[in-house]
């Protein structure tokens, strides 16, 4: 078997490079009642995102280290 080593000459025609149309925004969709239930990406997604977690997160970080200090000055 062999393979074709040679470098391949560049697409000049952009619509091919393209790569199709483009993605539809993901917005909900009614709800629906089946079973098992059937969900949207949107409706699926299990959190918000945003300020209130980046707070979570910074005060995680925080108790963190605090913990962290005080076990250094307990300890030694």
């Amino acid at each position: 078997m062999t393979v074709d080593t040679r470098p391949k000459v560049p697409e000049q025609d952009l619509e091919k490079l393209r790569g199709g149309d483009p993605l539809p925004p993901l917005r909900a969709d009614d709800h629906s009642n089946a079973d098992p239930a059937v969900e949207t990406p949107v409706e699926a997604r299990q959190g918000f995102l945003g300020w209130p977690v980046l707070i979570v997160l910074i005060a995680g970080l925080a108790l963190a280290v605090i913990a962290w200090i005080a076990v250094e000055l307990i300890v030694y």
